[in-house]
């Protein structure tokens, strides 16, 4: 079982890595699909959702191993990061769908569709706002104390 552990740890962790790096680029990719959507007027090929899915699975193996969270546990605000931005992800992903729904059927109009796309992205931060309000990072009692000079 041990060795089966190790097999999946190197290949698991190389993926963990590039999907981090994807997870920082994310937000301004998804933006510029945006851009480019409204710009020209051709809806994105690429299901952010789908995608923004399997990078939440590979966060939550992390999170519910030891063995695979190890980098969360070593640089310790790099877990929430990746949250916030996840959740950014999908404010911007639930908002191309809007932006996709007008350049492909046309259902609603140009404006419409930016309105509702910027109207997903504020409520899914909103709702992440009242997320961390409820389950803060910091714990009360952690906060800094101030180091006196003797």
């Amino acid at each position: 079982m041990q060795g089966f552990k190790w097999i999946f740890a190197i290949f698991y962790h190389p993926i963990m890595i590039l999907f981090i790096l994807l997870t920082f680029l994310l937000p301004l990719l998804i933006f510029g699909q945006w851009n480019m959507a409204l710009d020209s007027g051709i809806p994105s090929d690429i299901n952010w959702l789908a995608f923004l899915s399997i990078i939440a699975f590979w966060v939550y193996l992390a999170m519910r191993s030891r063995f695979l969270g190890k980098l969360y546990r070593k640089i310790t605000i790099l877990l929430p990061f990746m949250q916030m931005l996840l959740y950014t992800g999908i404010g911007l992903a639930i908002g191309q769908i809007f932006i996709d729904q007008w350049a492909e059927r046309e259902a609603y109009s140009k404006d419409g569709a930016a309105l509702l796309a910027l109207l997903s992205f504020a409520a899914v931060r909103l709702l992440m706002s009242l997320f961390y309000w409820k389950f803060p990072l910091a714990h009360p009692k952690a906060e800094h104390q101030p180091v006196e000079k003797g």
